[in-house]
């Protein structure tokens, strides 16, 4: 696929992607509009620091700190441990579990006055009355039961601070290092958008795109390159050959997909098209490595 990216504006705070329209450009020269929406940016994303908690109740301390806005949960199976938890859910299906997050890390009890219990699902939201000490409820979803590797996905909005050195003690069903990961999106409430993208394939945490500046970075992609003057768009025939295409206006910025050493360089752009290196008409970057750890992120493989 050729694509081009379009401008984008500055959108509101329910929505990953920046406002904005990007077109594509298929072989055929049809062109269509994506679908815009209002999730934050990718840079609004914090990755949390997360630790096991091994002097006390077994579960993971994740370091929010002073931050205000939406923390986001994954934890997937143990891959060490017997996962007969996990197993059963599988069968039984639950539309939810016993976590719990906490403020208290000196004595964490599921019976006195958990901090939140992600229950918002069941009961329509109302904690059950041993639950009397919840401060905040959350919201909670499983990928897809019929992937083994289905995980479970959690949200709770925090306006303040509730532990006094930021550090949050999680538990339930957590038996090893690396199932917890967390993440903050800040000054935001993305609980229910959150729980939307959690499926097989889905984006959770990250929801639905990683922004390079005014581009979408997609997986796959090794760089960018920007029209700094009028150059040619080039497409490699069956015989080989390159054959013009059309001239590209300055400004205009295209995903990057592969490099071939011919000519001066060529950059491949998608569906058979390549655009020449020239370092006083075209400049190449490659995107950082923050945005290429969201882009692992946001499809799960870390």
């Amino acid at each position: 696929m050729f694509s081009k990216i379009g401008k984008l504006a500055v959108a509101g705070a329910l929505s990953l992607s920046l406002l904005g329209t990007s077109y594509i450009m298929h072989e055929t020269s049809k062109v269509e509009a994506a679908t815009t929406t209002k999730l934050p940016d990718n840079h609004t994303i914090h990755e949390l620091k997360v630790e096991w908690s091994k002097n006390q109740p077994q579960g993971a301390l994740i370091h929010v700190g002073n931050r205000k806005g939406t923390l986001l949960i994954r934890v997937d199976q143990p891959k060490d441990s017997w996962n007969i938890d996990w197993v059963n859910w599988a069968i039984s299906k639950p539309t939810m579990v016993s976590f719990i997050l906490s403020g208290n890390r000196d004595f964490i009890s599921y019976e006195k006055s958990p901090f939140v219990f992600f229950d918002k699902y069941l009961n329509n939201g109302n904690p059950r009355p041993w639950e009397s000490g919840t401060k905040r409820l959350g919201v909670m979803k499983f990928s897809d039961f019929s992937n083994p590797s289905y995980y479970a996905a959690l949200a709770i909005y925090l306006p303040q601070q509730y532990s006094n050195d930021g550090v949050y003690w999680f538990g339930g069903p957590v038996k090893e290092h690396g199932q917890v990961k967390a993440y903050f999106f800040e000054n935001v409430d993305v609980s229910e958008e959150a729980m939307k993208k959690a499926y097989t394939g889905g984006t959770f945490p990250l929801m639905n795109k990683v922004m390079w500046g005014k581009t979408e970075l997609w997986k796959g992609q090794l760089g960018k390159v920007t029209i700094k003057k009028q150059t040619t768009l080039w497409k490699r025939l069956d015989n080989g050959k390159l054959e013009k295409v059309r001239d590209l206006k300055v400004g205009d910025e295209y995903r990057v997909y592969r490099y071939i050493e011919e000519r001066n360089g060529l950059y491949g752009v998608g569906a058979g098209m390549f655009i020449e290196k020239n370092i006083s008409s075209v400049l190449y970057e490659t995107p950082s490595k923050r945005n290429l750890n969201y882009v692992k992120i946001m499809h799960g493989e870390i």
